[in-house]
C-alpha cells in the first residue's frame, strides 16, 4: 500500500478554514462508536447525551458534506483525527510508563521579550530540549501559542520530582507535580492536551511540529 504523502500547507489550511469540519469528523467518529456499543448491550445513555450535544450522526456529516462539496476537505480532516488519535495512543502510552516509573512534573517554559527578539523558533526549541536532557530521565514536550496574545512558549511533561528553574534563563518555568492516584485518567488526560498543542503547532506554522522527545 502507498503510504499518504502529507501535504502541511493543505492540512494548515483545512485546520483554519474548516475547524468545524475538523470538529464535527471528530464527533461523529465518537458518536458512531458510541452507537456500536450500544447496540450490543442496549444502553444509549452515553448516545443521547452526545446527541444532546450536538454530535452529529456520520449520516447527517456525509449528507453535509456531499451538499458543501466538501469531500476532499472531508477527507483531510478524517487524516487529522485519525493522526490525532494514533498520538493520544502512542502519547498515553508513554506518559503512562513515566508515571508508573517514577515522580513526574508538568513545566510551562516562557520566553521573555529579549530572548523572543533574539532568537530563532528553532533556537528557542533546541534551548527547551537542552534544558530537559540535563536531567538525564524521561520526557516529552511541545511547542503552545497563547490563546490570545499567540505568545509562544513550551509545556513538558519530565519523570523527575525536581528542576532547578534558574537554569531557565529564556524567561520563567512553571512547574506542578502530576496526581497520579488515578493513572489512566491522568495520562488520558494529559495526553489529550499534548496532542491538542501538536495540532495548534500545526495550524500556526503551517509546519510538521513533532513532539520533543528523550531518547
Amino acid at each position: 500500500m502507498q503510504k499518504h504523502i502529507v501535504d502541511y500547507a493543505y492540512k494548515s489550511k483545512v485546520l483554519k478554514e474548516h475547524s468545524d469540519l475538523v470538529r464535527w469528523t471528530s464527533q461523529a467518529s465518537r458518536l458512531n462508536y458510541c452507537l456500536g456499543n450500544a447496540e450490543e448491550n442496549g444502553d444509549f445513555t452515553l448516545v443521547d447525551k452526545l446527541v444532546k450535544k450536538g454530535f452529529p450522526f456520520v449520516t447527517d456529516l456525509q449528507r453535509y458534506v456531499s451538499e458543501n462539496n466538501l469531500e476532499n476537505e472531508f477527507k483531510e480532516c478524517y487524516r487529522i483525527n485519525k493522526a490525532s488519535y494514533e498520538r493520544v495512543k502512542r502519547l498515553k502510552t508513554r506518559v503512562e510508563t513515566m508515571l508508573q516509573s517514577g515522580p513526574c512534573l508538568f513545566l510551562t517554559l516562557t520566553f521573555n521579550d529579549f530572548s523572543l527578539e533574539n532568537t530563532t523558533s528553532k533556537e528557542r526549541r533546541v534551548a527547551v530540549s537542552r534544558y530537559l536532557k540535563q536531567y538525564n530521565c524521561k520526557y516529552v514536550a511541545n511547542i503552545d501559542f497563547g490563546k490570545e496574545n499567540h505568545r509562544e512558549h513550551y509545556h513538558a511533561i519530565i519523570q523527575c520530582d525536581s528542576v532547578d528553574y534558574s537554569k531557565w534563563t529564556y524567561g520563567a518555568i512553571n512547574g506542578e507535580k502530576i496526581r497520579n492516584k488515578d493513572i489512566s485518567t491522568d495520562t488520558l488526560k494529559l495526553s489529550k492536551y499534548v496532542s491538542k498543542l501538536t495540532n495548534h503547532a500545526i495550524k500556526e506554522t503551517t509546519k510538521r511540529s513533532a513532539l520533543i522527545y528523550s531518547r
